[in-house]
This record gives C-alpha cells, sequence and structure tokens, in this order.
C-alpha cells in the first residue's frame, strides 16, 4: 500500500517544484509532506491527474498486459506450456505462487497505484469547471471501479465460493492519502464491499460517459457492469448492460478475426477496432504491450517461451478462422505488435455474456442465446450452431469462450464461475496435480512485503 501512497507525494512534489521555478530566489524548506491543496489549484491539475490514472492501469503490472497474463496462467490446464526464464511464470503455471511473486506484487502495486490516482482525481472535483466535471468523475470511477473488480477477483474467493458478506478480497480506499503521517494500516473489505463499491462506481461512470470514446466510455462501464453480473449470478442485470452496448450500435465486430489483432508490419501505433470497446493505448513512445512479451515469437518483439499445445489446437472446429491465429512455432499470432493496444473489452464478448444470460436466468432466451452465439460464431467462418436445449447452448458459450477469448485474461474467472478443474503439467503435458476450482491455490497470496507493513492485512489460506 505504501508505494501507491509514496507516488501521490512524489506527483504533488514534482507540481509544487514547477510552480516555484519561475521565481528568482529557491527557498525551500525541508519536509517530509506536501498538502494536496498546494499541487493541485485549477481544474487542468486535476486533469492532468487523471490522465495519470491511465497512465497508471496501463503499467505492465495490471491492464497493460501482466494481470491478463497472470490469471490466465494460473488457470491454465495444459493448453500451454511456459518454457521461460521468468520463475514467477512458473510459479503461477505450477499453481504453487510464492508470497514473493513478483507478477503478484505488481498486480497489487499497479492496481492500488490507479485507485489512489482516481482518489486523487475524485477528491478534487470541486476544482473542475462544470462542464467537465461529469466527465472527469465518470472516467476516474470507471478505472477505480473495474480495478476494484479484478483485485477482488485476483486476492479474493470467488463470487460463487461460500460467502462473499464473510470471505475477504482487498482494502478498501475511497480517499488519497496525501502525507506520509497520514498513511493508514487499512484491513481487507469482504468480496460483497468490493463488488458493491465496483458496482457505485461503474454506474456513476455509465451514466456520466459518451457512449463511446477512445478512453472511457458508457459503454465502457456497462461492459464490466455486465461482467460484474455475470460473476453475481444476476443474470437478467447481465442481459441488461450487455444489451444496451449491443442494441447502442455504437461497436461492431470485425468482419475478420485477424484484423482485430494482427498488425505485424505495423510495429509501431494501433487505433482501436470498430468493435474494442476499451483498450489501453500504447505506442512505441509510451511502452509496450506484455502480452506480446509473454506471447509473441521472438520473430515479432516477444520473448518465445509460451508454446501452445496440441491440447488448444484440438479445440477449433474444421473452417474455424480462429485457428489460423497460430504459428507453425507454435505461438499465438494475437499480440505480435510490441506496440499494439491492449484490448481489455471487446463486442465479441458482450455477444458471449449476453448469451450465457440468456440461458440462465429465470425465463431463459434460447432462441436469443442462440442468435449471439452464431454471431461469434460466423464471424470465425462456422455455420449456426446446432445447440437448442439449454445444456448444449450453455456448453456452446464455454466452448465459445474457449476459442473466442483465449490468452485474453478471461480464463480464470470462467474456470470459477463453471465450477470446472484445471491441473498442471510438466513439460511433456502430463498432469502433475489437479486442482478444484475453489483451490487456495487458484486464489493470489497477498505480497509478503504487504503483509510485513501492515499487520492489519489477513493472508490468504494456503500461504
Amino acid at each position: 500500500m505504501k508505494k501507491i501512497k509514496y507516488s501521490i507525494i512524489a506527483l504533488s512534489t514534482l507540481a509544487m517544484l514547477y510552480n516555484s521555478g519561475c521565481q528568482k530566489q529557491l527557498d525551500i524548506k525541508p519536509q517530509n509532506s506536501v498538502e494536496a491543496d498546494q499541487a493541485l489549484k485549477t481544474s487542468k491539475d486535476v486533469e492532468g491527474v487523471l490522465i495519470g490514472a491511465y497512465t497508471a492501469a496501463g503499467l505492465r503490472g495490471l491492464y497493460g498486459g501482466r494481470l491478463q497474463a497472470t490469471t490466465d496462467f494460473l488457470a491454465d490446464d495444459g493448453d500451454f506450456s511456459y518454457f521461460g526464464t521468468f520463475s514467477d511464470y512458473t510459479e503461477l503455471n505450477d499453481k504453487k505462487i510464492t508470497i514473493n511473486n513478483f507478477f503478484v506484487e505488481g498486480a497489487w502495486d499497479s492496481g492500488y497505484n490507479t485507485i489512489g490516482v482516481c482518489n486523487t482525481v475524485l477528491a478534487n472535483l470541486n476544482l473542475v469547471i462544470s462542464t467537465d466535471k461529469a466527465g472527469v468523475e465518470g472516467e476516474a470511477r470507471f478505472l477505480r471501479g473495474m480495478t476494484y473488480f479484478d483485485l477482488a477477483r485476483a486476492f479474493g474467493r470467488a463470487w460463487n465460493d461460500g460467502s462473499p458478506t464473510t470471505n475477504l478480497a482487498v482494502p478498501l480506499v475511497l480517499t488519497p492519502t496525501t502525507t506520509i503521517a497520514g498513511i493508514q494500516k487499512v484491513k481487507r473489505n469482504t468480496v460483497a464491499e468490493i463488488y458493491a463499491q465496483a458496482i457505485a462506481d461503474l454506474k456513476i461512470a455509465e451514466a456520466n460517459l459518451p457512449n463511446k470514446s477512445t478512453y472511457a466510455s458508457s459503454a465502457a462501464a456497462s461492459a464490466v457492469l455486465a461482467r460484474i453480473y455475470l460473476t453475481q449470478e444476476n443474470y437478467a442485470q447481465a442481459e441488461v448492460e450487455a444489451s444496451k452496448i449491443i442494441d447502442g450500435g455504437a461497436y461492431s465486430l470485425i468482419e475478420h478475426f485477424a484484423d482485430e489483432f494482427q498488425h505485424p508490419d505495423q510495429a509501431t501505433r494501433v487505433f482501436n477496432t470498430a468493435e474494442d470497446i476499451f483498450a489501453i493505448q500504447i505506442s512505441n513512445q509510451s511502452g509496450f504491450n506484455a502480452l506480446n512479451e509473454v506471447y509473441a515469437s521472438s520473430d515479432y518483439a516477444g520473448r518465445g517461451e509460451t508454446y501452445i499445445n496440441q491440447q488448444h489446437f484440438d479445440r477449433y472446429e474444421a473452417g474455424d478462422d480462429r485457428a489460423n491465429e497460430f504459428t507453425d512455432d507454435p505461438f499465438t499470432t494475437k499480440f505480435n505488435n510490441a506496440f499494439g493496444n491492449v484490448v481489455t473489452i471487446r463486442l465479441a464478448e458482450i455477444y458471449l455474456i449476453r448469451a450465457e444470460a440468456r440461458i440462465k436466468k429465470a425465463v431463459p432466451d434460447l432462441v436469443g442465446a442462440a442468435a449471439d452465439i452464431n454471431k461469434v460464431r460466423n464471424r470465425a467462418g462456422l455455420a449456426n450452431t446446432a445447440a437448442v436445449s439449454a445444456t448444449a447452448l450453455f456448453n456452446a458459450v464455454k466452448q465459445e469462450r474457449r476459442v473466442e477469448l483465449p490468452f485474453e485474461g478471461f480464463r480464470l474467472g470462467d474456470l470459477k464461475r463453471y465450477k470446472e478443474t484445471t491441473r498442471s503439467v510438466d513439460g511433456d503435458g502430463n498432469t502433475v496435480d489437479t486442482f478444484d476450482w475453489d483451490s487456495p491455490k487458484l486464489v493470489f497470496p497477498i505480497p509478503k512485503r504487504e503483509i510485513d507493513a501492515n499487520s492489519n492485512l489477513i493472508q490468504n489460506p494456503g500461504y
């Protein structure tokens, strides 16, 4: 927790030094804290901090790619094998995470850094000019709400695993810490409390933001709400949120699946496609796509250490265009551009969310569910699904998620929602151990340095 607090203090200090630069004499007295009202004085100042929130969210440790990769590595059941030098990825793939895992620490640090910057924005909305205030609040609340939801899923037990009103997730911090003396030793809040805050934030974002934007939008907030409601088995509301996006017509599936991802000849800035609802904006001046690092071959700037196994190839039907997203090496080509945007929400997922919700809601809409599944299948060059019954359509949704969304950070949440098992495998693909969906080994540990610094934090079982 301390890292985020110190980063805010550093931001404030930089602002104060900048304002003092024009003075003929520099008279700075030593101090260990800077009050926020000294650093943030205008609407532009607050909007500048909001840009910092996007920067924090886009760091490799969070939505820049490593949160997606780490959760997929933890959930993997043999679809790929990792032969790299990052022992932290090996720990995740083997389901033997240590409390010092660098990537787990990165998710916590980057997550709370993002939340902290958003808190600073929200605490200073009074400085924002009236015409911009709703938008600034909406963007900050979108980033905070999405981050809290994903941290709760990574560091806490699943919503359907025991009682969310007693299971612990992560600390809920809603106010900025502006001085070192103000740092508090917070406790972990429950899964239910974190979800409730995420929903509250996202509802405000949904109401305040335009339907479509390069950055946070009403549609992006609706998408994360749809994810949350699906996780909570609130299927009727998940359908409502997904329908807002689909029926709104602002987004459309790219005609060819490959064009949603591949830019092998454009190792530079790539703009959002018509399918992208929210993406981390990356350029060759601002960083790189961490999913490229872990999944791409060395021919496309990746480390070439994550090999896709035959088990995954066998998931594709004959004629499925999505099977062409692999080279003979074999690596996925989804992330061949080192500076391609990290797409965190795209329309294909929303169709599959709505299909699942329509199947599972109290009064099912099986015809509508099939239509949603077919939108995704047809884009991949496949005929309409033959499934008719609720059971068959549900299996079809699960199949489509395995072949439409692999390596994009969805597998751990899906595994727990469907109450499936996973396994660790050796280099030859042989099973080493099996793990039920509710195994404590499928939950991130609270990083050791956070436990050491804050005696009020309780470690997760099994660590």
